[in-house]
């Protein structure tokens, strides 16, 4: 059911995303904005994107909302749903900024992007510091793109025909969203260049500043516009959406292990096989990271460590129980969740933590 349930909706917002687009650069009078404009189109309407913070937004206003009101309504939430989007578009696009990524969701990322763009315009010139002159437009307009998913996002959620006062609590959800990307990325990029190993606690602080708390906001704006009871049904949804955003980031790490061990980077699996180590482990783990690259052999060492530690069976232990947790958490809306929507969360809960993808 979670399958087609999210195909559907990613497609309604797919083509919510495309009509905002064509709006926003039929509205953009200055040229040279509407190319930027184009190029940040091409970047976010990837097929390829998952679409979970629009979905999660959307089901929870049809799980509140009044069904007599539904059909009225459901065109309008549907436009408020990119605000959550582009905000996580904006984000993404500093994430692969500062990790210097050159592929997001099987394309360029958007700097990357940039760069081709500019590189085929400077094609047949001939300048000094040409190379670095294209990696500079690329990270600088990299820069504004980030930004200008966070304000578009914010802008689509002022402009919609929401009543002002549901409006004002919608944002500051947003806003309160944009402050945990920002904060996570900063403690998560200052413990990489102070080469600091984190604790079980600091990663699950992390995890819940950067995925978490999205998750949670998406659902609490699509409440708020149904006008949900703040105590007895946006704040348990809300907190079961944490637990669940906490269960997703560590599934992303064991799926993304491999990964993760080539670009040395300590996530959830290492910190959990860290703990237990033996001296031995200890110093193959510690070897291995230390090196400028890992070969396939070195990640076949550290991961048989992560084997030998348990490491792996006890993420997957921790991830079932923050599932279980945000379930038992959903049963304490009240009033409850409307049928469809009560399945969708419940099937969502366990999605994150069986999904191999």
């Amino acid at each position: 059911m979670i399958e087609e349930y999210f195909k559907a909706e990613k497609t309604a917002c797919n083509e919510e995303l495309e009509r905002y687009f064509e709006n926003l650069y039929k509205r953009e009078k200055e040229v040279l904005l509407g190319d930027f404009i184009n190029q940040l189109k091409e970047f976010v309407t990837n097929e390829k994107a998952k679409r979970i913070h629009p979905i999660l937004l959307t089901a929870a206003f049809n799980g509140i909302i009044n069904p007599m009101y539904l059909e009225d309504q459901i065109a309008e939430i549907q436009k408020v749903s990119i605000s959550i989007e582009l905000l996580h578009n904006g984000h993404i696009i500093y994430d692969d900024l500062i990790d210097d990524d050159e592929i997001r969701r099987g394309k360029p990322s958007f700097h990357v992007q940039l760069m081709n763009e500019i590189d085929q315009i400077y094609k047949n010139l001939i300048f000094t510091e040409k190379d670095k002159r294209i990696k500079l437009y690329g990270r600088n307009l990299g820069v504004l793109g980030g930004l200008m998913g966070y304000s578009l996002g914010m802008d689509v959620i002022k402009s919609s025909r929401f009543p002002e006062q549901l409006k004002l609590l919608a944002i500051n959800e947003y806003t309160e969203a944009m402050d945990y990307l920002m904060k996570g990325q900063i403690v998560e990029e200052f413990m990489n260049y102070h080469n600091m190993t984190m604790t079980l606690e600091q990663y699950l602080n992390i995890a819940e500043m950067q995925k978490a708390r999205l998750f949670e906001k998406s659902t609490k704006i699509g409440a708020i516009f149904a006008k949900g009871n703040n105590h007895y049904q946006i704040k348990p949804l809300g907190e079961a959406m944490l637990k669940i955003g906490q269960a997703y980031a560590i599934r992303d790490d064991i799926l993304d292990m491999k990964d993760d061990i080539k670009n040395k980077k300590k996530k959830f699996v290492y910190i959990l096989a860290v703990q237990n180590t033996n001296e031995e482990q200890s110093k193959i783990l510690n070897e291995n990271y230390r090196k400028d690259e890992i070969s396939n052999n070195d990640i076949k060492q550290v991961e048989y460590v992560f084997a030998e530690t348990n490491a792996l069976v006890i993420a997957e232990h921790f991830s079932k129980n923050l599932m279980e947790q945000a379930k038992n958490l959903l049963k304490d809306i009240y009033p409850d969740l409307n049928r469809k929507q009560k399945e969708f969360f419940n099937e969502f809960a366990e999605f994150t933590y069986k999904r191999n993808y």
